[in-house]
Order: structure tokens, then sequence, then C-alpha cells
């Protein structure tokens, strides 16, 4: 996918919503725990979801601080542009946003798609580093990077949380240039999904959300939309994966998934047939064999 120059003036345009006092913007009241408590997630969650763990506690220690603000981003909106200076960060509360940047041929390359209760916008030094968009209803809290680094030099446990996270984000970084740099297009796919699985921020670790389009995913994988699809369809007729409605799909052999990521398998395993298990799930697939 190609992104004109004018495109990306339209685009800077259109991240002015997010500029401070913008109608979009409300501050995060300090000194009460309970709204601390909403920003981060209930504590039960924080146990069961471990990867998202320091970005609960920098939302937590934030609100405390007053630092934060809550922002409202619709499907497809600028949250910030490549280049622009760095001046936040931000955490997911909810949705789903798109990392992308532009070169210099107009292609695009998706970087990432972070979601609820994961953090962007920590490694960039002075300037973004990529572009960030919505791609469902996102809420965001954004800090301003400045009051961040203040308070994390009086406070330990906010550096500490800050230091995780930006070592999340880079070998998050480091994943996605191995997948480009050695993975065929099958093993790209199933990377994908498996780690949109471990990202998941829900109940069901097997259902995995996706809200982006078909060019976004390609975009990302460094792939065309055909070989993506084509690959989805064969997935699904080999019984690895099933679609539940337009953006959830269920990963049915995640271990199958996992040996064509490491390459005990040169390509998807043989089509199996969910009428011969008896063994099924709560949702009436067949479990993982």
């Amino acid at each position: 996918m190609s992104i004109s120059h004018a495109s990306l003036r339209d685009l800077r345009r259109g991240a002015r919503l997010l500029a401070p006092g913008s109608v979009g913007a409300a501050p995060v009241p300090a000194g009460s725990a309970a709204r601390a408590t909403s920003l981060a997630g209930h504590p039960k969650d924080n146990e069961e979801q471990r990867g998202r763990g320091c970005a609960h506690h920098l939302a937590q220690l934030a609100a405390f601080a007053g630092i934060g603000a809550t922002v409202t981003v619709g499907p497809g909106q600028t949250i910030v542009i490549e280049g622009d200076p760095a001046r936040h960060c931000f955490r997911i509360a909810a949705g789903t946003v798109r990392l992308y940047k532009v070169i210099a041929d107009g292609r695009r390359l998706v970087t990432d798609f972070p979601g609820a209760g994961q953090c962007f916008g920590l490694t960039a030094p002075e300037r973004h580093g990529c572009s960030a968009e919505a791609v469902s209803s996102t809420t965001l809290i954004r800090y301003p990077r400045r009051a961040v680094e203040t308070a994390a030099r009086t406070n330990p446990e906010l550096a500490q949380a800050l230091f995780r996270l930006a070592c999340a984000e880079l070998e998050q970084a480091r994943r996605h240039m191995l997948l480009l740099g050695r993975k065929s297009a099958d093993e790209r796919i199933a990377s994908f999904l498996l780690g949109l699985a471990e990202r998941a921020d829900r109940p069901l670790r097997n259902v995995v959300h996706l809200p982006m389009s078909r060019q976004d995913i390609a975009d990302h994988l460094g792939l065309t939309i055909e070989t993506v699809s084509r690959a989805m369809t064969r997935f699904r007729r080999m019984g690895l994966i099933a679609p539940i409605g337009r953006q959830d799909v269920v990963l049915r052999r995640t271990a199958r998934l996992r040996a064509l990521v490491d390459g005990r398998v040169s390509e998807p395993p043989a089509a199996f047939h969910p009428d011969g298990d008896a063994r099924r799930d709560a949702m009436g697939l067949p479990l993982e064999a």
C-alpha cells in the first residue's frame, strides 16, 4: 500500500484532535485509588495477563501523579505522525492501534498492532519513529513524556516500569525483524496469529481478534494481500483456524501452528476432520491434539 505526501499532510492536520486542550481529551484526576484502578484494570487481570503488568503499573502510578489524560479516537483517525516531536507516550485502554512507517517510494510497513493494556511511543528519542492510527474505536491514556521523566526521577517503581516497557517494545521489534528476514509466508502468518493470541487481553486465549484489514496484515508481514488471503483460507481448510463472525478467529491447533513457526514442519499439516475428534471445548470446537 502506498501513501502520497498529500495524504501525509492530511494525516498531520487530522492529528490535531490529540493536541492538548482538544475536545476528545480529558485529564485524569490525581489522588484517587479507585480511579487509578479503573485505568489499570482489576488486580486479578494483572495476574492473568502478566505481560501487561508493567503497563498496568505505569497507568496506576501515572494516574496517582495526575499526569495522564484520556483521549478517544475513532477508526482510521491519526494519533501521531512519523517525524513529529515525541512529546507524549500512550497506553491503550481499549481498542487497537496501527503503527507504521512510510518508506521513500511511498510503500507502507506496519510495524505493530498494540492493543488494550499495551503502550507505545516510549522508545522514541526526540521524534516519533513511526505514525500511529486507530484501527478501531480506541481509548488512550496520553502521558506527557517530560512529566513522566520528571516523575520517574523520584519514583523508582515508575522508573522500573518504564524500563521494562521499553525493553518489551524493543523485543517486539527484534521479533518482527526476524519474522521478516527469515520466515516463509505461512510461517509469518502463523507467527502473527500466535503472537496476537499470546498478547490477547481476553479470557479465551485461543480466540484472536482481527480488527485490522487483510491489507494491514499484508503490510505488517511483508506479503501481498492475495498471499495473506490464500494462507488464511488454507489454514481454515486444514483445520488450524476457524472464523467466528467477521473479526475473530479460533486457533484450533496451536501446537501445529507453533511447529510450523519453529520450522519443524515445512508446510501446514494435512487437513484434519473435526467430526472425527470426540474431544471438544466449551465452544464445540476440537481440542488441541
